[in-house]
């Protein structure tokens, strides 16, 4: 860490935790998948219970893979990213650290106004 006068030090949240590089390296991963999850998720117009259904788990726990609990292994992360069309070089990519390849736009249909509903 760096001295920057007055008390304060500057450095990385590696440096600040104690963190080796093996465990900086899991977390920038972690970090990455998870929030990739979430993203792809949402382009898709997917919501979390129909992404925990094809998952087979609960709503709550498919929540705590877009949050990064601890909880939750990466198995079900990179199960998750499968589920949303991403291959073994995506997720690759994702966990060096470089973008995953672009979802193609996904148009929803216009929802229904309640006069156009019928009995």
């Amino acid at each position: 860490m760096k001295d920057i006068g007055k008390g304060w030090v500057e450095g990385s949240a590696q440096e600040f935790l104690g963190l080796s590089d093996a465990e900086a390296a899991y977390v920038e991963a972690k970090v990455a998948l998870t929030r990739a999850v979430r993203e792809r998720r949402l382009a898709l117009g997917l919501s979390q219970a129909s992404m925990a259904k094809a998952l087979g788990t609960s709503q709550s726990r498919f929540s705590f893979i877009e949050k990064g609990d601890p909880s939750v292994s990466l198995d079900l992360t990179i199960r998750a990213l499968f589920e949303t069309g991403l291959d073994m070089k995506g997720v690759a990519a994702l966990m060096a650290g470089k973008p995953a390849p672009r979802m193609p736009k996904v148009q929803r249909a216009p929802k229904a106004s309640r006069t156009a509903r019928t009995a």
